[in-house]
């Protein structure tokens, strides 16, 4: 893994501790949302399933962050 993308990880564990207070590194390996908590569980498609490889958002908290 590059430096930069060391650097992005610790940004985004950082802003999310700060702003859900959960890390988005752990919530992700956990399977569990960054936001609420809860098991990830199932997504909607693909493209929901990427998106909480970044965020770690669930699918629900997805949908109510960026709509349905």
């Amino acid at each position: 893994m590059s430096d930069k993308s060391r650097e992005m990880i610790e940004f985004l564990d950082s802003m999310t501790e700060q702003v859900f207070g959960r890390s988005r590194s752990l919530a992700i390996a956990g399977k569990g949302c960054v936001n609420c908590g809860k098991p990830a569980g199932e997504f909607r498609d693909e493209i929901s399933r990427r998106e909480f490889g970044i965020s770690g958002l669930c699918q629900a908290c997805q949908d109510k962050f960026f709509g349905e």
